[in-house]
């Protein structure tokens, strides 16, 4: 069973003659690209080794053994942005902390030039406005800025380390609790206490490698940096950061990142996403009951708009997704994705809104006295990219979980064909309703069947190609699609 495609970017490039565009998709550890042209390329290319017997004349000649790749733990892509000019494409993975670029070659190849591993967990990433500028947010609550394409020059020396004698020399230090069962007096620190016991227990601390490629930190929050955003206004620039205590900071861009703008306050939940719209508007949603439309530069909410509301109306239409029953007054809604709708038009501000676990993509046109409608998904989408096929129109590509069932991030479903992808579009003037468009399912059939193999890498590693992913494997799975109600504060967390 193929992986989903867990992240998908694109861009498109229009002339009055013809109209090109290049789809990137992260399946897992893998990188699948299809042009307009249809070259489908993926990365890392796979690889097999063939080993022949040394005495080829007294053996017999079907003595041939074909050997594998080595397994090895695969890193998986977490976030994807895309180059202005699309010739770069920079990808973090999550399990060993790298920000990696690719050069887009012709035929829709990639390159990688760079693997910059950061010393802690990226968050959301982004480009300035001119792609010189990796702007990379962590779950530590700092933001770092990296050159796209760094330069031997930039490369900064590793601390010296004086030498030790060879029988003083050890590979760590070992571990030991700032706690003990005599200074616990809460559950919270009950708990911090288990697990310090536990990173105990499995020995000695392994020694950190210095960084030696240029990050200069820019500013930093008390909390974790859930999303990250960067516009540029009136001639200049400006660094958009949300995070799990319900903050939106807006700091200037480089050099002048130190100095902060202002905030806007309004969310009593985490905040996971944010989306800067054609004409400037700011909108963030996250575990509250409505979305929020700002002017961030006046740090002025303009409006709300009722995300749980149109979310439970759609699933109470369709009950045979999730019967809701008495926990309708508990329903909550996570919000895991927000997209501007892309138009040819500098006055449409239109939004699709993802919600975790919830196979449908709502939308919402920015406007005071607007309601939202739903697009039905035959599962629960992942990510949202844009092409543009002719003059004006543009046809919205979705990522569909294909392991789990609609309306569940936990049970896995019976029928094994269930769609990666979905296709809609709307048909000119803007207005009119969204419908799923299948003349791209020929074009991107290739790209529909790319990508990392469940049981072969990836989460489930563990389970053979053909066998259905269970509890124990399912869990990095899980991992992997699903983080965003994770965000959400527990009752009784503090005691």
């Amino acid at each position: 069973m193929a992986f989903p495609y867990q992240c998908l970017v694109a861009r498109s490039e229009t002339s009055p003659d013809s109209h090109s565009w290049i789809l990137v998709g992260a399946s897992g550890s893998k990188l699948v690209t299809q042009s307009s042209n249809g070259a489908t390329s993926v990365w890392p290319q796979e690889e097999s080794n063939v080993m022949d017997d040394h005495n080829d004349e007294q053996e017999p000649p079907g003595k041939r053994i074909k050997l594998s790749p080595p397994k090895e733990q695969k890193a998986n892509f977490s976030s994807l942005v895309l180059s202005s000019d699309g010739k770069h494409l920079v990808g973090v993975t999550g399990e060993d902390k790298c920000i990696r670029v690719f050069q887009v070659g012709s035929g829709s190849c990639l390159q990688q030039l760079s693997e910059r591993c950061m010393s802690r967990r990226p968050s959301s990433i982004t480009l300035t406005d001119d792609d010189t500028t990796i702007l990379c947010a962590d779950k530590f609550g700092d933001v770092y800025a990296l050159p796209l394409l760094p330069s031997p020059d930039e490369e900064r020396p590793a601390t010296p380390v004086v030498a030790e004698p060879a029988e003083e020399k050890v590979e760590g230090k070992e571990f030991t609790p700032s706690a003990t069962v005599l200074t616990v007096h809460s559950g919270r620190n009950r708990k911090t206490l288990e697990e310090q016991l536990k990173k105990k227990a499995k020995g000695l601390l392994k020694t950190k490698e210095a960084i030696t490629f240029k990050h200069d930190l820019l500013l930093g929050h008390v909390s974790m940096l859930t999303d990250l955003a960067y516009v540029r206004m009136h001639g200049r620039g400006y660094i958009i950061t949300a995070d799990r205590d319900e903050h939106i900071r807006i700091s200037r861009g480089p050099p002048q990142a130190h100095i902060i703008e202002g905030f806007c306050f309004g969310h009593q939940e985490f905040i996971s996403r944010l989306c800067l719209t054609k004409s400037g508007f700011l909108i963030s949603g996250g575990g509250d009951a409505q979305l929020r439309v700002w002017d961030f530069l006046k740090f002025k909410l303009l409006a709300t708009f009722p995300i749980r509301d149109t979310a439970l109306a759609y699933l109470k239409a369709r009950p045979e997704l999730s019967p809701l029953g008495e926990d309708e007054a508990n329903f909550k809604v996570a919000v895991s994705g927000i997209w501007a709708v892309r138009s040819s038009s500098d006055d449409v501000n239109e939004v699709l809104v993802a919600c975790e676990g919830i196979p449908a993509l709502f939308v919402f046109n920015l406007e005071p006295s607007s309601s939202g409608t739903c697009i039905p998904l035959q599962g629960n989408p992942l990510d949202v990219a844009f092409v543009q096929l002719s003059q004006g129109s543009w046809t919205a590509i979705v990522a569909i979980d294909n392991i789990h069932k609609p309306c569940s991030t936990t049970e896995t479903r019976d029928d094994k064909d269930a769609p990666r992808l979905q296709h809609f579009s709307r048909p000119i003037p803007t207005g009119s309703q969204w419908h799923e468009d299948t003349s791209l399912r020929e074009v991107l059939g290739s790209f529909a069947k790319e990508g990392s193999k469940l049981g072969v890498e990836g989460a489930d590693a563990g389970a053979t190609e053909t066998s259905s992913p269970k509890s124990a494997g399912d869990k990095a799975l899980r991992d992997i699609l699903y983080n965003v109600e994770n965000l959400r504060k527990r009752p009784g967390a503090e005691d």
